[in-house]
Parts: C-alpha cells; structure tokens; sequence
C-alpha cells in the first residue's frame, strides 16, 4: 500500500478553543459502532451523560443530540468534555480524523485535509507545491475491484488538469475555462469507453463555457441546498449581486491552491462513478460563488473558502447537483 500526502498534512494541528469557527457547532456528529459500544461500558455520572445525549436520526446513524446547534460535549470553554474526561483516544472515528480525509484506492491512498477546517484552510491556501508527490502511480493493480486502465486514464487526465490549473500565465478564469473543456473530452472517451485516448487541451478554442448563460443560476442551485447559518443566506444573497462581475485576478493563486484540492479529493472517484465532470463543476461553482463574495468586500478570505465547504461540500445531499448542469 502507498500512502501519499499533500505537504501541509503533518503542519496540521487542532487549535481548539483558538479556532475562529469550530466542527462542533452546526454539524451532526455520527458516533461509530466501536466507539459507542466503549461509551455504554463508562460508568458514572459522565457515562450517564454520554448514553442519554445519543440518538439515532432519521438515516440511521447514531448521533450526539444537538443543543442549540451544537454537540453536547463541546462545554463553555469552547473544549471537548469527551477528550478531557476520556482522552484522545476515546473520541470518537468522525471527531478523531476530522478534518482528515482517506481517498483509499487498494493499492494506493490519497491522504488530504478538508477546507471545512479554518486551521486546515489556513495550510492550504498558503501552501504552493503542496500535491506534488501526488502522480502516476506504478503500481500493481491486478488485485483492485475496479477497472485498471480506467483508473491509470484518470491518474493521466488528472496530471494534465493539474497542469491546465497552476499555468500562471493564464488568469484563472481562463483556466477554469480550459479545464471545463478539457473535462468534457475526458468524459466523451469515459462514456465511449476509450481509455487510450490522448486528450489534450484546445488552445485556440475561444468558447467561453462559464458564461454561457447568466451566473445567477449558480446562486439559485445553492439557495436549494440544506442551508445551516443564516450567515451562509446571507453571503449567498450579497454575492449573488456580483454574479456576473469579473473576478479580480489578485485572487487567482487563492483558487489555484483550492482547485487542486478539488482535483485530488474528487477526480478519481470517476473510477467508480465514470463522472468527471462532477469534480470540475464543483471548481466552477465554488469559484463563481466564493469569487463573488469576496468581492462584497465584507468577508475575511479563509473564512469563505471554509464557510463553503462546510456547508456545501460536506452534505453529501448536495453532491447530486454538481452533476446536473
């Protein structure tokens, strides 16, 4: 098994009570089989108190019950009672990874952080190179569930999507534009089944995808979305005032680092999937919608880009629209 991880990844540290935002607050936090069956065993007064805030919700799981949109445990002091009372290692699978996430392909697992994470935010928007380590793999994949010459086509596009999305001699915008029609083709010989194609980008294509039609649809799909905050309405409603503005380039390294986020949490699901637009629709909207916060000039930067990601990225509800455009 080959273990890859983005250069920020060991910087990461939670800051607990200095956290500007927190992953206990508006979060259903879902409490693993082993980690419940530990808390039933706990005695005294704590464990009284760890059986009766658990529930299970309307999808099954078992989850701590919110009090007043946030987990039970988290106490005044903006710390874990669960950490304090039972340490690290008894907090459960969710609250023990988070803000980790594990992209396990057999033979080989993509190690990344989220951008739900103010801390893990502030790493990835101030980190260039950080993926390079992530390449074509060479590696033995006779023993995987999934098709082989599928995923080395993928591993493939995604390299020359990296390189599409970090040319900085192009604005950003012209970027996006180039790796949505890249995208297409990729996915045209997905659906054709043509693994050996050699897909390259059309410099002198001129078609400007992102402003076929007038943005603000981007804005409707996401006021459909289960909004948690009504400071996330809000922004979605001030943004959407400059949906069709240009996007000023100073921010363009910003959206560099985030697109690459995207493209190696997302792009090899296709395997399973056989959807690649999926993951540069998500790029596209996330730019246009962060983009035109941004240019409210109301909001610290990190801020957005976390904001996003919590309440768009990690619904998994949401995930339908990025494949319906």
């Amino acid at each position: 098994m080959k273990n890859i991880y983005p250069s920020y990844f060991e910087k990461f540290r939670c800051i607990a009570d200095k956290c500007p935002d927190s992953c206990c607050r508006g979060w259903d936090v879902v409490v693993d089989d082993e980690t419940n069956e530990y808390y039933r065993s706990v005695g005294g007064e704590f464990g009284e108190k760890l059986k009766s805030l658990t529930e299970i919700d309307s999808d099954g799981d078992r989850i701590f019950v919110s009090q007043n949109g946030r987990c039970p445990f988290w106490n005044d002091d903006e710390l874990c009672d669960i950490y304090i009372n039972l340490g690290e290692n008894h907090l459960c699978k969710t609250c023990r990874e988070f803000p980790r996430l594990t992209q396990d392909y057999t033979v080989f697992t993509e190690h990344l952080l989220s951008f739900a994470c103010p801390e893990a935010a502030r790493l990835m928007l101030g980190t260039d190179n950080a993926y390079d380590d992530f390449t074509n793999y060479n590696l033995d994949y006779s023993e995987c569930d999934y098709n082989a010459e599928l995923m080395h086509f993928l591993l493939g596009a995604r390299e020359k999507l990296k390189g599409i999305f970090t040319d900085k001699s192009l604005p950003f915008s012209v970027r996006l534009n180039d790796a949505l029609q890249f995208c297409e083709k990729v996915q045209s010989a997905i659906d054709d089944f043509d693994y050996s194609a050699d897909i390259v980008v059309d410099k002198d294509c001129k078609e400007d995808i992102i402003h076929k039609k007038p943005l603000s649809y981007i804005f409707d799909m996401h006021k459909e979305f289960d909004i948690m905050t009504d400071e996330w309405r809000e922004i979605l409603c001030k943004a959407s005032e400059h949906a069709d503005e240009q996007i000023p380039q100073k921010y363009d390294d910003l959206f560099e680092r985030m697109s690459l986020y995207y493209i190696y949490r997302y792009f090899l699901t296709a395997v399973d999937s056989m959807d690649v637009m999926c993951t540069v629709n998500r790029i596209f909207c996330a730019y246009v919608v962060i983009g035109s916060a941004l240019m409210t000039g109301e909001y610290e930067t990190e801020k957005l880009f976390c904001l996003y990601s919590k309440e768009v990225e990690h619904s998994y509800d949401n995930a339908e629209y990025f494949t319906m455009f």
